[in-house]
């Protein structure tokens, strides 16, 4: 079976341009979304290969699609996300009209995530002629909202026990076939706000400048970085770059009158497993106590907006080491692991007790850029791994 993968990505390979060009046709940019617009193509895709499959809305138009192919164990779940983030400015191109141009495709979602969605479906296709011989199984998602969240794709999928996998292959990193994520660093984010007292700005004197307290606030922050070792100081880690502190949003004040009686911070922390919510969260508390007992305010709060714990996947799990295997069996070569700054839908999933990682094809830095494009001949190379990978897995379960 794993002979005949090259075989069939290369008989397939216009078919895979075609099917690129079409879902890249379809503007899906969220919001709003209107996802229901690629999976009309996926579907006729799907139909064409006589491979079932079952739809799914958390709202009108925001639609996944999840197919399943092969009867063995263990399933492996391959989600594609269909949405994409607005064109913005600086296209030589029109987003959502493909270009092909010595061998590159351009087009909005091309790289991310269009293409690697493509792989999968070419997979799924050649699962599905060759079942019999496939001893494990290949759950496929075309889903919604990763863009934004997944409240309305993955993460309502799992709310309604719609993903029964054992493992997950998320086609989301762009970071080559030769690099693996097995971890995701911690996210959180964190509102603080400064009270101070209203005045009249030509007596400054009687009141506190909020935004004075944020500044102060904000120097102590920037106190703690050191350039190697991110903000908290953290010795190094094999897999995961440090820490890192963004200082996203700034709000305050009414008029350039008036002494402002509010400054509101909205801070984006990315960390290593070496910390912990709680332990940032008291930094911040700290620091923010000082700014109000050095006499900057009148009062401070602190408040935890949104929070996702860091993971690693062993590099001994299963799954990992099929990847592995299957790199260099198809290449020579070996593949190195990393844990991502960002977050995909691989943390969702984790939570859920399925092991998941971050595979894709080699894309750099082609994420919510001017003039995404896409090396066509990534989309075979990617298959063949993905597939060597599920069949790899199957039979050392077997």
């Amino acid at each position: 079976m794993k002979n005949k993968l090259k075989v069939w990505f290369k008989e397939h390979e216009q078919e895979g341009i075609d099917l690129l060009c079409e879902l890249v046709k379809k503007d899906t940019t969220n919001p709003p979304g209107n996802e229901y617009l690629a999976v009309e193509v996926v579907k006729t895709f799907l139909k064409k290969y006589d491979i079932a499959y079952e739809t799914y809305e958390a709202a009108p138009g925001r639609t996944n699609l999840l197919a399943k192919v092969g009867n063995g164990s263990p399933t492996v779940f391959v989600p594609g996300h269909t949405d994409v983030v607005p064109a913005g400015n600086g296209w030589t191109t029109k987003p959502f009209e493909p270009v092909i141009k010595d061998g590159y495709l351009y087009g909005r979602g091309s790289a991310d995530d269009k293409g690697p969605l493509v792989s999968s479906l070419l997979l799924a296709a050649f699962f599905k002629k060759y079942e019999k011989e496939f001893k494990g199984a290949m759950l496929v998602g075309a889903v919604a909202d990763e863009e934004l969240g997944s409240e309305h794709g993955v993460v309502y999928l799992l709310k309604e026990n719609n993903i029964k996998a054992d493992y997950a292959i998320v086609p989301d990193t762009g970071s080559s076939i030769y690099s693996v994520s097995i971890g995701e660093k911690g996210m959180l984010r964190v509102k603080v706000k400064f009270h101070g007292k209203q005045a009249h700005a030509s007596t400054p004197g009687e009141g506190l400048n909020a935004i004075l307290a944020g500044n102060v606030f904000l120097n102590k922050i920037q106190s703690l970085f050191k350039e190697k070792t991110g903000y908290f100081g953290e010795d190094g880690d094999k897999i995961f770059s440090p820490s890192t502190i963004n200082i996203g949003k700034i709000s305050g004040g009414t008029a350039y009158n008036i002494i402002p009686n509010e400054c509101e911070i909205s801070i984006d922390i990315r960390y290593t497993p070496q910390k912990n919510k709680d332990e940032i969260l008291n930094l911040i508390e700290q620091f923010a106590k000082e700014v109000l007992n050095e006499k900057y305010c009148l009062s401070y709060d602190v408040q935890s907006e949104e929070h996702m714990l860091p993971f690693v996947i062993s590099d001994d799990n299963p799954l990992v080491k099929a990847i592995k295997k299957s790199i260099v069996d198809l290449t020579g070569k070996e593949t190195s692991l990393f844990g991502m700054s960002g977050t995909t839908v691989c943390k969702q999933l984790v939570e859920k007790n399925i092991p998941a990682i971050g595979f894709s094809l080699d894309s750099p830095g082609q994420a919510h850029i001017a003039n995404e494009h896409i090396n066509l001949s990534e989309i075979g190379l990617f298959g063949e791994a993905l597939g060597l990978s599920i069949i790899n897995l199957a039979e050392e379960g077997n």
